[in-house]
């Protein structure tokens, strides 16, 4: 049997403990899109919310949600307001999902831009 000692430096502590704290951090900040502040409603916002309610109808099967999806996360991707931008990605995961997964995705998705102020009209 070999016996192994590992005698770590104080350096090696400190690395470690600070990681551990930035990865902790990292998950504390994280959270659903449903937690976060509404954001602002910036033009990448904006054109993404519109994207998503010009096409959310005819989504009805797998194909047109992923389309759509993917149109709406190109808008997204430039975006400053974490919440549509984490609603527009959970969009994209789950259009090739079920359809009770799609519809709380897309209600995510619309809600978090009503919230910022996006309207139809």
């Amino acid at each position: 049997m070999v016996k192994l000692k590992f005698k770590p430096s104080r350096t090696t502590i400190i690395v470690a403990v600070v990681a551990a704290v930035a990865v902790a951090w990292g998950l504390a900040a994280g959270g659903d899109a449903e937690s976060q502040a509404p954001g602002t409603l910036d033009d990448a916002a904006r054109r993404a919310c519109a994207d998503f309610a010009a096409g959310r109808d005819a989504a009805d099967s797998k194909g047109p949600r992923l389309s759509l999806a993917d149109n709406v996360m190109a808008s997204a991707r430039r975006t400053d307001n974490a919440r549509i931008a984490d609603s527009a990605s959970a969009l994209g995961r789950k259009a090739n999902n079920s359809d009770r997964e799609w519809d709380e995705a897309a209600d995510g998705l619309a809600t978090a831009c009503a919230d910022a102020g996006w309207s139809a009209g």
